[in-house]
């Protein structure tokens, strides 16, 4: 289940920040492509690398964000790299990452639905996006963040309530 968290939250971190002025007929092939992940921002600052400084763009937090990263095929496929945060008993952040694959399909209100293959199962989920020329964004709700994230109480990640992820086109 971690995985399929981990998976969530990448895909919502391939959505940008605003929505266009005048709505584009997302498609498939619109959003086929590789990106990466660019921005992961808190709803407020946070301190995961311990240096004394917090701030809310999570990336210059934790440099294991860095490496997340999805590419969407022509034929309805995926495959991504995504990072399991989790805190030790000191509160150090780590990230291991796992490869994920599986099928995906979006529908006319920018809904993205995705099916991962994890652990042996399969798990379905559906994200809204926000999509332009060359990002894709969506947020992680705090639900969705517990998921993600076991044992987030008491953590440095306890306080944010959701995250704006943002994938840009490569």
């Amino acid at each position: 289940m971690k995985n399929a968290i981990a998976i969530l939250m990448l895909l919502f971190i391939v959505t940008s920040c605003e929505k266009d002025a005048a709505r584009t007929n997302v498609t498939m092939s619109n959003i086929t492509g590789n990106y990466v992940l660019t921005s992961l921002t808190a709803d407020v600052a946070v301190d995961f690398n311990q240096d004394g400084t917090s701030q809310m763009e999570l990336l210059n937090e934790a440099s294991c964000f860095s490496s997340m990263d999805i590419s969407f095929m022509v034929n309805g496929d995926f495959t991504a790299t995504v990072a399991e945060p989790e805190f030790d008993s000191m509160n150090v952040l780590s990230c291991p990452t796992s490869a994920q694959t599986g099928t995906y399909s979006i529908n006319a209100t920018d809904l993205l639905t995705v099916t991962a293959n994890v652990n042996g199962g399969t798990v379905t989920e559906n994200i809204q996006l926000t999509v332009n020329s060359n990002t894709i964004a969506f947020t992680v709700s705090d639900a969705d963040l517990n998921r993600y994230i076991n044992g987030r109480a008491g953590t440095p990640a306890a306080n944010i309530t959701s995250l704006l992820a943002v994938y840009t086109r490569i």
